[in-house]
């Protein structure tokens, strides 16, 4: 009898692989036989699941980053807390991970910028990847000024933009090889809730 094949996961496999690949050879120099090569299937497998390295770069992106917006979600849902903890707990988290996935981030920072040397409008691209992200934040500011664990009068929309700068600054940091854990990213969003913050 035929060995059933989990293609979900057989597809996600190939794409976390890869993100090592891309990290090393830069995107513009990886080749779809490199890609099956790296992932150890044959190319023919390798285009069942990929028309183009941009596919197999997009499924890196989710595979890299599904687990990382359900734990913060979980993190976010413990009502019980403070929204003001719960957006700490939640920032930490995004640091750690990171911090965790440095090839991830040198490979979209690699291919990021390939594409706006070739003309590439990026931010929509950037904006999808990053929505539920976004979201969060949102969610989060508004709740803790409705629980009143934040300052009443926090601009939101101001708040929320200046938590996915420190995201940003983070992820360049790591990039860039600046930092080396996540304790100063950590801090850095902190520093910025407490700002905002009411105090007891």
């Amino acid at each position: 009898m035929a060995e059933r094949v989990d293609h979900s996961s057989r597809k996600r496999d190939i794409a976390l692989k890869a993100t090592r690949l891309f990290s090393q050879v830069g995107y513009e120099n990886v080749t779809l036989c490199q890609v099956a090569e790296t992932a150890g299937v044959a190319r023919t497998i390798l285009y069942r699941y990929f028309k183009d390295k941009r596919e197999v770069l997009d499924a890196a992106i989710r595979a890299n980053t599904e687990g990382l917006l359900e734990a913060c979600l979980a993190l976010a849902a413990d009502a019980r807390k403070p929204a003001v903890f719960r957006l700490k707990a939640v920032c930490s988290c995004i640091a750690d991970a990171l911090y965790e996935r440095h090839d991830f981030l040198v490979a979209v920072y690699d291919f990021v910028l390939t594409m706006v040397r070739h003309g590439e409008n990026m931010n929509g691209r950037i904006v999808r990847f990053t929505r539920g992200t976004r979201k969060l934040f949102r969610r989060l500011v508004a709740e803790g000024v409705a629980d009143g664990s934040l300052a009443p009068t926090v601009n939101r929309a101001r708040a929320c933009a200046i938590l996915f700068g420190l995201l940003e600054l983070c992820a360049s940091r790591i990039t860039l090889g600046v930092e080396k854990d996540a304790v100063a990213a950590r801090r850095r969003f902190n520093d910025y809730i407490d700002l905002i913050s009411v105090r007891p």
